[in-house]
């Protein structure tokens, strides 16, 4: 009913909105949800960072801004992470090896070790030792280190970093006055001030 009030108050509206249609780009969403894209992206990497205790570059460089989907009617823009352990680093759990053991860097030997794993050292060059304390723990020891080079685990518990809820966080508080701030652009590009 309000539509046909206005239209019987103005009959020119039809015209005016068919103008304005016609004046707006046909990609005057996109620059802007690829640009809220990407201030969600810089909230992961910066939620990241601030909760890790080391954070590392690969995860926080996995996220990446993505169109979805564009149509005339909607565009669709994802920030989206495809490593497959960035949901574990997010929500926590417990990781369990594909074979018998995880391995991770011994503390003392993470500079000597650098980005090697067992599986990088020649054949004898490792040597296996059970924990004294668990049977779900060992130890690989080179010759010549007194501290093992790696600890093996049948399996490690990761508690959660929920960088992604603090990302949302951050970004809805930001989101509606900069999406409002570019939307303005768009249409000042197509001519209305």
């Amino acid at each position: 009913m309000a539509d046909f009030d206005a239209i019987e108050l103005n009959p020119d509206l039809g015209e005016m909105l068919d103008d304005i249609a016609a004046r707006i780009p046909e990609d005057w969403m996109l620059e802007s949800m690829l640009r809220q894209g990407e201030m969600l992206r810089g909230k992961i990497v910066r939620a990241i960072m601030s909760a890790a205790k080391e954070p590392k570059g690969d995860l926080m460089r996995s996220y990446q801004v993505e169109l979805v989907d564009k149509s005339k009617e909607a565009v669709s823009v994802g920030v989206y992470s495809d490593l497959v352990y960035a949901e574990i680093q997010d929500e926590g759990g417990t990781v369990y090896p594909k074979k018998k053991w995880l391995a991770y860097p011994h503390k003392d030997a993470k500079s000597y070790v650098g980005v090697r794993w067992p599986r990088d050292f020649g054949k004898g060059q490792l040597h296996f030792a059970l924990s004294k304390k668990s049977s779900d723990v060992a130890y690989l020891f080179e010759d010549g280190r007194a501290k093992p080079v790696f600890i093996l685990r049948k399996s490690v518990d990761l508690p959660g970093l929920d960088y992604l809820n603090t990302a949302l966080d951050q970004y809805d508080q930001e989101v509606e006055k900069d999406l409002d701030q570019h939307i303005g652009l768009s249409f000042e590009k197509a001519g209305f001030k």
